[in-house]
């Protein structure tokens, strides 16, 4: 039976939590990540763990002199030092790692070995679901099917076929919660994992303008008698992410369901203090199909590319000791003799534009 991953309020009334203190060990931390049908991507980290007590910079924990190696049965893959990123190591190499097929990273310091095991999972199926109607306060929505087979990060270009444009609108029956209109939905194989990762990627998401407006005039210029959406709260038309979902509801929905939106500057223009933005990418996990793709996955307007990720055992039983998903559990590394984790993970990736559904100009 799948675990889950949904934490609920506990009433407990005749047991009790084992809440005694680990006793923490100085350990050395590796970790790395490999992809079906990729070549290594992504450095592999090692360093050394520090406790909470120990007054040192970040910075000098990681291990810069370790002899790091990748092995399969078709593969013994020696990694470098990068240069200028001290503990972090790569290959430039021109291996595809295999869906199926089981790898073992280790990381030699000294006379210590530190190691991790991933088989990575065979491939993840996805297809969209048949259009379908979503009801709600009386009124019936499509909810379309939509073209998934248009992504392929080996062609040249990587679009191969067309992109569904959807509209995002926002109050009522959109923007409330889980359950609200879904823009599509996605069937994926989940008898064969137990989660999927869902990354979405905003494309457009470093996209510069003014703050929006609305043109009370409808002559497509700003007059200063006219409402503008003051994103930095400064009292100015200034620039601002323009692609960013900002809450139009007043409703606060999106700071209750996606927290206080992070806010810094842009660079680029000198202006824009305090202006709000969404960390990106963006993951999701999920464990059932088919999944509705609701407003919560997407965090900017313009081209998204959604990317399916199937993890290995070893991603689950590590995540699932997160505080987000279980307070009482820790995670469940596989690294021998260290911290850290050593994951895979077969993907699928697809395009689609998700349109501003409003009458502001620009």
């Amino acid at each position: 039976m799948k675990k889950i991953l949904i934490i609920f309020t506990f009433i407990f009334f005749s047991c009790s939590i084992n809440d005694g203190q680990a006793t923490y060990e100085e350990k050395l931390v590796l970790w790395a990540n490999l992809r079906s049908n990729f070549p290594l991507i992504d450095t592999v980290f090692v360093a050394r763990s520090a406790s909470l007590n120990e007054k040192i910079s970040s910075k000098d924990l990681w291990i810069e002199d370790a002899q790091v190696y990748i092995i399969g049965d078709t593969v013994n893959m020696h990694l470098d030092p990068v240069s200028g990123s001290p503990g972090r190591y790569f290959a430039d190499s021109d291996y595809i790692f295999q869906g199926g097929v089981t790898y073992r990273v280790a990381a030699i310091i000294g006379n210590d070995t530190v190691s991790g095991v991933t088989t990575i999972p065979e491939k993840i199926e996805i297809s969209s679901e048949p259009q379908s109607i979503y009801a709600c306060n009386g009124n019936s929505y499509n909810v379309p099917q939509i073209n998934i087979n248009n992504y392929d990060p080996w062609s040249y270009p990587p679009i191969t076929g067309s992109i569904d444009t959807l509209d995002l609108k926002q109050g009522d029956c959109f923007t409330e919660s889980f359950a609200s209109y879904p823009l599509f939905k996605i069937n994926f194989n989940e008898e064969d994992y137990q989660t999927v990762r869902i990354m979405t990627y905003a494309i457009d998401a470093d996209s510069i303008d003014l703050e929006p407006f609305t043109d009370t005039n409808n002559d497509g210029i700003w007059n200063e008698d006219e409402f503008f959406d003051d994103w930095n709260q400064n009292g100015l038309r200034d620039s601002c992410f323009i692609n960013l979902i900002y809450d139009t509801t007043y409703k606060d929905v999106y700071e209750l369901w996606k927290e206080t939106y992070p806010r810094g500057s842009i660079e680029e223009s000198g202006w824009g203090k305090n202006t709000p933005f969404r960390y990106n990418p963006w993951p999701w996990n999920v464990e059932t199909s088919p999944v509705s793709m609701t407003w919560l996955f997407f965090d900017y307007y313009g081209l998204q590319l959604m990317t399916f990720q199937a993890t290995d055992d070893a991603t689950f039983n590590y995540f699932q000791g997160l505080p987000e998903f279980n307070q009482f559990v820790m995670p469940n590394s596989n690294i021998v003799n260290g911290y850290g984790l050593v994951s895979s993970s077969a993907s699928r990736s697809f395009l689609l534009y998700l349109k501003r559904h409003d009458s502001n100009g620009s």
